[in-house]
């Protein structure tokens, strides 16, 4: 990963703004690619092994980032087993300009989950795709919002927030304001007509309600083309929005990063991994390969 390449991600970003706002603005951008895999923990918590998906696609400073952080996770296991627990895992690497010309790429989220095969999890029964807002495509505005969810035992949405609207186009406030709303307005509007599957089993069966996280991307295509490269192993820029809380979300749902999770997922927190030590922050300059 070159200098100048991640230099290219960040001018991708678009200019809706003026030259002097663009520059402040430009400065809270981010780019971040998320890695997917599988991890196996030992039955005390300890890591037994892990595997990266298409490593051979990913830059090389994002597979050493991962094999210096992962390893030195430590778990706690939701209940206690003789066997090896395997499951799914999502992570988010995160870079950002140092101000010297440099980027400092480091993990900054993780995810685990059973892939959604967990009878004891609320899993996605009929979803409703949102209308792209108007604004934002007159604009050629795209981005990502992140809903969180209070699922009824009827399987319906009973509320419903947006955690976090990340915008891959950087605009003054007040239009960015806008733009985060009127995405966030849409994904609303459409998630309240979904329905889910209740746990079937679990320690969770009984409660009243459950919450889950699910990203809802909104990409436009231009004469047929993406206006963005979103395949694994490429990085998106995008101009991080603030992040809203739900008094209703449980601990370890709000523990996690909103966006380590991949387009169309579902998450619900409660994992048979919790993971206790800290991501690793490992990082890597941008300037060498």
């Amino acid at each position: 990963m070159k200098r100048w390449y991640l230099s290219m991600v960040w001018m991708s970003l678009g200019l809706l703004a003026g030259v002097t706002h663009a520059q402040s603005v430009k400065k809270t951008a981010e780019a971040s690619m998320l890695v997917t895999g599988s991890i196996e923990v030992n039955p005390d918590g300890s890591l037994h092994g892990y595997t990266i998906d298409e490593q051979e696609k990913l830059p090389p400073v994002v597979v050493d980032v991962m094999n210096k952080s992962v390893p030195h996770w430590q778990f706690k296991l939701s209940s206690p087993t003789t066997q090896i627990v395997k499951t799914h895992m999502s992570v988010r690497l995160v870079a950002k300009p140092t101000g010297d010309g440099n980027y400092r790429v480091a993990v900054e989220g993780a995810s685990f989950s059973d892939g959604g095969k967990n009878d004891a999890n609320v899993s996605s029964k009929d979803r409703v795709s949102p209308k792209y807002p108007s604004l934002a495509v007159g604009a050629r505005v795209s981005g990502t919002v992140y809903l969180l969810l209070r699922v009824g035992r009827s399987g319906t949405v009973e509320d419903a927030i947006a955690e976090q609207v990340n915008l891959e186009q950087y605009a003054s406030r007040t239009d960015m304001d806008k733009f985060r709303k009127a995405l966030a307005d849409a994904s609303l509007d459409a998630a309240r007509q979904w329905t889910f599957n209740p746990p079937s089993q679990g320690s969770t069966v009984n409660d009243p309600y459950w919450v889950v996280r699910v990203p809802v991307a909104f990409s436009l295509n231009i004469g047929g083309m993406p206006l963005k490269d979103h395949r694994y192993g490429k990085w998106d820029a995008y101009i991080p929005g603030p992040r809203e809380t739900a008094p209703w979300a449980s601990k370890d749902l709000l523990a996690e990063s909103p966006d380590a999770l991949p387009d169309g997922a579902l998450r619900t927190g409660n994992s048979g991994l919790v993971l206790t030590t800290p991501l690793g922050g490992v990082s890597a300059s941008g300037s060498s390969d």
